[in-house]
Order: structure tokens, then C-alpha cells, then sequence
């Protein structure tokens, strides 16, 4: 079995089987994890509710974790371009499994301000694990498959799609058989079992010799691609108005009468639209298709597909159908795919145009940008939406996540103009030169 190849200058693990088992770790590890963050849902809020927290008191603690994800990966980021991955990951995914577990014995404190400052703190720790975990993902992916990298990218966003929408149904169904703790003592344990197997399982590499090692104002060169920024603000975009949807569209769906059951499936639609979708675009991507391009007309759906959603009160001839808006919201999470992985695309070609090399110095530093935009729009999302939502309603808020796409689009279009034109102006310049030799 061939063990992790590094060079000099590029320190990248070849495609081998190992490789293959280092990826399966990582996506059933990341599974674990995201099902961990998503199967509250169904009854944290009823329970936490028992115990004396507000509503207000609800949301910032659902919130508090991406907030924490959101500065912390940042840290993450400029630490993996001084250390390898490996480290990073075991912890993490450890640390997140015993808060897990943790969290789920938070039931036998005392109502009021115990059980609230417990909950903030647990979640804080776990949110540190998550940060770890996803940022150091990111960098082992890139690390293993350097030349797949939006196939393999895409593949761990599906993964984590699939968990966002099988972890209710997980928690729903645990906290049925055996109440509050055991959705959280399961899967946290699972997820533990995830950090030691990773412990054995993940290939081992040396620490990056400080002869070796490129200080964080050298990675950051790639801040200096344009192609970056708009990775970064087409993720936020995304991860901002599919934020924003969640926490409200439950009610929004009791005027067609639905029971919680069919709400339940309904709001499978998006996630699994996403997850089958990314793999997709994540391969044509790699193989085929230019990542600008693509950015740009997901872009311009996803904007649209935000007002039919609503619809917004301006669209007269819209009616407000059930049918209309389960297949706006499969289609939202359908375009929402080639955002994310054409904006992660983006972000590394940009990188690379910059000079910087596939290691992990700059897999690192990009994971932390990919994490941040990725955080602040799951936390900015559903706050901002909210207040829309108390004094305007639904049909608005998803009115101004069209705005907030259309102007990442209209940021876009004049680098895309740009982009076409510079390569026109190649491919004319390469012709010129093949009838002057021949």
C-alpha cells in the first residue's frame, strides 16, 4: 500500500487506495458531525423551552455556533499553514463528540440561567471542534486529490447536505425512544469512534520543517485574486438566503394547511436537490466547464429563483401555490450547488493564477476563507431575515436574498466580461500564430 508521496515543493498525497480511505473517513467523520449540528431541530426547542429559555434565547444558542466557526476558522487556516492537517482533524472530531455527549446530559441542570450559560458554553467548544474539523477537512481533501478538487470538494459539500437533512430525522427519532440524551449519546459516540479510527486510518506526515514553512503574509498573495473575493461573497450569498429559509418556512407552509408530517418531507426537498446536484457540478467542473461562466448564470437563478420562491408581493401573476413553492425550494437548493462549488473552484484557481502552491499552507489559508463565508451567512442569515420576516413577511425576506445574489451577480458580471474577453483575445493570438508558422 503506498503511503502519502511528498515532494519539496508540493507536499500532495497521490490517488491511491489509502487516499480513497483517508476520503471515506473524512466524509463519514463530517456526516457525524453535521447530523450532530442538525438533529436539534425536532425538540431542542421544546426542551430548552421547559427549562425557562426565551425564544430570543433559543436562536442565539443555535446561532452561537456558527458565530464561533465563523472567527475561529480564520485561526484554523493560518494554523495549517504552519502544521499538517492530521492533528487538527483527530482533535477536532474528538472534541466534537464529547460535547455531543455532553450536551445531551445539559437536561439534568437546573432551569433558568444554568441549563442557558451550560448550553452557550457546550456549544461554544463544540463550534471550535466544527471549526477544526471542516477547515482541516477541506485541506486533506486538497491535499489527496489536488487535481479533483471540485469533484472531491463537492462530494464533502454533498455529504454534509445529506446530514443537514437526515439529522432531524435522526434526532426526531432517538428522542422518541429514549428522550433528550440519547440522539446526542449516539451520535456523539459515533462520532468519537470516527476521531480514533482517524487516528490509525488518516496517513501520517511529517511536521512541515520551518526551513520550509511560508509565513501567512506570503499565503495571503492570494488574497490578491479577484477571483477569490467573489468565491468568497458567492458562498456567503448562498449560505446566507438557504439560512434564511429554514427557520421560517415552516410557517409559511401552515397557509396551505400542511400536517407536520408533509412538512417534514417538504423540507427534505431542498437539501436533496443540493446533495444529488453537487457531485454533478462538481465533475464538470473538474472536467468540462469553466468555474466564471458557471458562477455567473447559477448566480442569475438563484436570484430569480428567490422571487418566485416568495413569490414577492410584486410578482402579481405568481400565485402562491403549494406545489409552486415545494419546487421553487428543490430548485433553490438545485442552483444553490453550482454556486458553492463553482465559488470554491473560483477560489483556488485564483490561488493558483496567484502563484501559490497546492500544499498546506494554501489548501489551509483557503479552507479558512471557505469556512468564514460560509459561517457568517448561516449566522447572519436567519437573524437578518428574521426582523424582515416580524414586520414584512415571508414573500419579503426572500426578496432581499434576491438582492443580496443579485449583487454578488452584478459584482461578477464586469470580472466575467473581462474573463471572456482575455480569452478571446488568447485563443485569437494562438491562431495568429499557428497560420504564421504553417
Amino acid at each position: 500500500m503506498t503511503e502519502c508521496v511528498s515532494t519539496e515543493d508540493s507536499p500532495q498525497v497521490t490517488d491511491t487506495k489509502r487516499n480513497k480511505l483517508t476520503l471515506a473517513i473524512v466524509l463519514l467523520s463530517n456526516f457525524c458531525a453535521v447530523s450532530c449540528t442538525s438533529l436539534l431541530g425536532p425538540f431542542f426547542a421544546i426542551e430548552a423551552t421547559k427549562k425557562g429559555a426565551s425564544e430570543t434565547v433559543i436562536g442565539l444558542i443555535y446561532s452561537s455556533s456558527e458565530f464561533v466557526v465563523f472567527i475561529t476558522s480564520p485561526v484554523f487556516g493560518h494554523l495549517l499553514s504552519k502544521y499538517r492537517p492530521r492533528t487538527f482533524y483527530m482533535v477536532g472530531v474528538c472534541v466534537f463528540g464529547c460535547c455531543d455527549i455532553i450536551f445531551g446530559c445539559l437536561d439534568h441542570l437546573p432551569s433558568g440561567i444554568p441549563f442557558i450559560v451550560a448550553c452557550f458554553i457546550v456549544r461554544s467548544l463544540e463550534a471550535l471542534g466544527t471549526a477544526a474539523v471542516m477547515t482541516s477537512s477541506f485541506a486533506i481533501v486538497g491535499l489527496c486529490f489536488p487535481e479533483r478538487i471540485a469533484t472531491f470538494y463537492a462530494v464533502l459539500k454533498s455529504i454534509s447536505g445529506a446530514a443537514y437533512m437526515i439529522g432531524p430525522a435522526i434526532g426526531g427519532g432517538f428522542y422518541e425512544l429514549g428522550g433528550y440524551g440519547l440522539p446526542f449519546w449516539v451520535l456523539g459516540s459515533c462520532t468519537f469512534a470516527c476521531g480514533c479510527a482517524s487516528c490509525v486510518m488518516l496517513p501520517h506526515q511529517d511536521a512541515v520543517p520551518s526551513t520550509q514553512r511560508r509565513s501567512s503574509v506570503a499565503v495571503s498573495y492570494a488574497l490578491r485574486s479577484p477571483s477569490v473575493w467573489f468565491g468568497a461573497l458567492s458562498i456567503y450569498a448562498a449560505y446566507f438566503g438557504f439560512a434564511s429559509v429554514g427557520p421560517f418556512f415552516a410557517n409559511h407552509l401552515t397557509q396551505f394547511r400542511v400536517s407536520q408530517v408533509n412538512i417534514s418531507l417538504i423540507f427534505m426537498t431542498g437539501p436533496a436537490a443540493y446533495s444529488l446536484s453537487a457531485p454533478l457540478w462538481g465533475y464538470l467542473l473538474d472536467k468540462k466547464v469553466s468555474a466564471i461562466p458557471t458562477l455567473w448564470v447559477a448566480l442569475c437563478c438563484l436570484s430569480a429563483n428567490y422571487l418566485f420562491f416568495g413569490p414577492a408581493p410584486f410578482l402579481g401573476f405568481v400565485p402562491t401555490l403549494l406545489w409552486l413553492t415545494i419546487l421553487m425550494f428543490a430548485f433553490n437548493g438545485f442552483t444553490s450547488a453550482p454556486v458553492i462549488v463553482s465559488a470554491m473552484k473560483c477560489i483556488y484557481q485564483g490561488a493558483r493564477d496567484m502563484g501559490q502552491r497546492d500544499d498546506g499552507a494554501t489548501l489551509g489559508f483557503l479552507a479558512g476563507i471557505i469556512q468564514s463565508s460560509n459561517y457568517i451567512g448561516t449566522f447572519s442569515g436567519p437573524i437578518v431575515s428574521g426582523i424582515v420576516v416580524d414586520h414584512f413577511g415571508f414573500p419579503w425576506a426572500m426578496v432581499g436574498c434576491s438582492v443580496l445574489v443579485t449583487i454578488t451577480w452584478l459584482s461578477l458580471t464586469p470580472y466575467f466580461g473581462v474573463t471572456l474577453w482575455s480569452k478571446g483575445k488568447l485563443k485569437n493570438a494562438n491562431t495568429e500564430d499557428y497560420i504564421e508558422i504553417n
